[in-house]
């Protein structure tokens, strides 16, 4: 049976289930809406959340910080766990570190101002849960490839391995743009991979979710 059209009026239903967001999440939200800031949103967050609690994880690696807002979500799912996360846009990286520090993570955010495949080249920590939410600024599929390996040689068994816009809005039937290639690439890449075990979850813009299996 083919999944119901979620409309702007069931989709307003659907984020009324989640928890109500405190000042923190609220405003951001607000803030995004207004600036045009591209944020996961309330049901995403939420479901964000749930998998990193189902999978224990306790270290997150994010692509793409934005101003934290999915980043929020991320750590709220690790019971006192840590976030490394990669944004090139100074003022959205003082923004978000602003926004950790006021959500209670300030100490455990480590936002960093750099290019996240050249930091991925040199960072050699590991992670439990891998956030990409970058597949539409990297600028080729080589890039989409490299990004891709990299999260993954940092995930132990059992880790969770997700990106944002996995639907790309429908381009990935046809894919024109470099965006579409990268989004159509990344999901055939973990759909492949003997490592992972993945599924598209249609979510807003959809979100990948594999897991690397034992």
């Amino acid at each position: 049976m083919r999944s119901i059209d979620v409309t702007d009026e069931l989709q307003q239903y659907l984020d009324g289930l989640v928890p109500k967001r405190d000042g923190v999440l609220a405003r951001m939200e607000d803030e995004a809406h207004r600036e045009n800031i591209p944020i996961v949103d309330t049901h995403e967050g939420m479901l964000l959340y749930l998998l990193v609690k189902i999978a224990r994880g306790k270290r997150i690696l994010e692509l793409g910080t934005a101003t934290g807002y999915s980043g929020i979500w991320l750590l709220r799912g690790t019971d006192g766990g840590t976030l490394t996360t990669y944004e090139m846009d100074h003022d959205r990286a003082a923004r978000a570190r602003a926004n950790f520090a006021e959500a209670g993570f300030g100490d455990r955010a480590l936002v960093l101002e750099e290019n996240a495949k050249d930091g991925l080249e040199k960072l050699e920590a590991r992670f439990d849960v891998c956030f990409i939410d970058l597949l539409n600024s990297f600028r080729s599929e080589d890039i989409t490839r490299r990004v891709s390996e990299l999260c993954l040689e940092r995930l132990d068994a059992g880790g969770l391995l997700m990106a944002d816009n996995a639907l790309g809005r429908g381009e990935i039937l046809h894919p024109g743009t470099q965006q579409a290639k990268n989004i159509a690439f990344y999901n055939e890449f973990v759909a492949r991979h003997p490592r992972l075990e993945a599924v598209v979850v249609p979510i807003r813009d959809g979100l990948s979710v594999a897991r690397v299996k034992s």
